[in-house]
């Protein structure tokens, strides 16, 4: 016991050092993007300016986003894990004053995530679309049943995607679902979070890059009502999800054991928005 003690201690003290790492590195990719946003800002002097250069900013404005309901109870085995969390992130500064901070120059966010532009298998056909009723529901169910590592009823599809149906997208291929990305977005104490709680692409059609292209538009569309952060939870042995996440600039914030049903483990990704200042 305490040979597998001191293991244990070892395993989460490497976690702990590899997930300040991470932090530091989001630290300076933050001040980098300062840096050049205040030097995009900067116009030359004049007779009328008070100084040699001036810094010119202006905030845009943030979209107010409504009260969401309340979760059902097959959210509330996650509930401990997020407990966990509250130590490892500061206060926050409340409202949205950090969304506005990473909005203050135009195509701000898109320059500094690396979130596709292009719709993936446009050429081929492939359209996109968010949820729009009830008569697609069937069709999101069947295709994210096929590879799920634990069974969803279907009151937990009805949650996510009736709650939050403008972030649920849809690949769409000769009429029908070829893949879907289901998300939400409400307060975690005082900040919006932004959850990805399914993701899906028909075997067929994988390799396009259209996993990628619904994941970007789930981060755009919380991102335009206000997310501060995007989270999710995805095995340890999927090397394919976690090469997908992590390529558009998610990292591992925790182990996660035995986690699903099946007792495999898992990993909680996270998803920093540059230009939003965590650290102060």
């Amino acid at each position: 016991r305490k040979s597998l003690g001191m293991e244990a201690a070892a395993v989460k003290k490497a976690e702990d050092a590899e997930r300040e790492r991470k932090r530091e590195a989001i630290r300076k990719r933050i001040e980098e993007a300062k840096k050049a946003q205040e030097l995009a800002s900067q116009t030359p002097a004049t007779a009328e300016n008070k100084s040699s250069n001036e810094i010119v900013v202006a905030k845009s404005d943030i979209t107010q986003r409504p009260p969401q309901r309340e979760q059902p109870h097959e959210e509330a085995d996650r509930q401990e894990s997020e407990e966990e969390e509250e130590e490892e992130r500061p206060p926050g500064r409340g409202d949205r004053e950090a969304v506005a901070e990473a909005d203050m120059l135009p195509n701000y966010f898109e320059e500094h995530l690396p979130l596709p532009l292009d719709d993936a298998g446009a050429s081929e056909g492939i359209t996109y679309t968010t949820f729009d009723g009830e008569k697609k529901m069937a069709e999101i169910v069947a295709l994210i049943d096929k590879d799920l590592s634990e069974p969803y009823s279907i009151f937990t599809y009805r949650y996510f995607v009736y709650n939050w149906p403008q972030h649920t997208h849809m690949a769409m291929y000769e009429g029908k679902c070829a893949g879907v990305v289901v998300c939400k977005l409400e307060r975690h104490r005082d900040y919006f979070r932004g959850y990805i709680a399914m993701l899906a692409v028909d075997k067929q059609l994988r390799g396009k890059g259209i996993g990628t292209c619904l994941v970007s538009k789930g981060i755009r569309s919380m991102r335009g009502e206000g997310c501060e952060e995007v989270v999710l939870e995805t095995e340890c042995s999927n090397s394919g999800a976690l090469r997908l996440y992590e390529n558009l600039g998610f990292f591992r914030d925790k182990r996660l054991l035995r986690y699903y049903l099946n007792g495999a483990d898992a990993f909680r990704l996270k998803l920093w928005f540059p230009g939003v200042d965590y650290y102060t």
